[in-house]
């Protein structure tokens, strides 16, 4: 039998134990959307004129499940369509008011369960984390870009 990796067992573990936090965490304080929605609406909050392309480039996903997310967001209220104001073929993406509070709800939730996740945790044992943890990703998307 092979052996497992003690990091990728310990990666593992912790993620889930994050997003198990975040979904509590979201039940809690009434978010009723999707993880999937939940980074759209934090990808077009954080973007400035952000389009579906450029979310989608972002989330490395594919354009066109983005366009069904943005959709359901517009469809709820959360998100409008504006035409970009550099590109006349494309349109660019705005929280609505109520896309807006409920990002700002999203970033509390996601607060509190980063700073129970870094309880105790001094700010130097959190910025190495942050350092190795970018590292590790760094390293898994160059070996996927490499194998594609």
């Amino acid at each position: 039998m092979a052996e497992y990796s003690p990091t990728g067992e310990t990666l593992h573990r912790l993620l889930h134990a994050y997003k198990r936090a975040m979904r509590d965490g979201y039940a809690a304080a009434d978010i009723d959307l999707t993880v999937g929605e939940i980074r759209v609406l934090k990808g077009i909050a954080r973007s400035r004129h952000g389009t579906a392309q450029h979310i989608a480039e972002r989330m490395r996903q594919d354009k066109g499940r983005i366009a069904r997310v943005i959709k359901g967001l517009v469809t709820a209220g959360l998100v409008v369509r504006q035409p970009h104001p550099d590109d006349n073929r494309s349109q660019q993406l705005e929280l609505t008011d109520a896309g807006r509070e409920l990002a700002a709800r999203i970033a509390t939730v996601e607060a509190r369960a980063g700073a129970r996740m870094a309880g105790g945790l001094s700010d130097a044992d959190l910025a190495r984390f942050t350092d190795l943890a970018e590292a590790m990703i760094t390293n898994l998307e160059h070996a996927q870009d490499r194998s594609s």
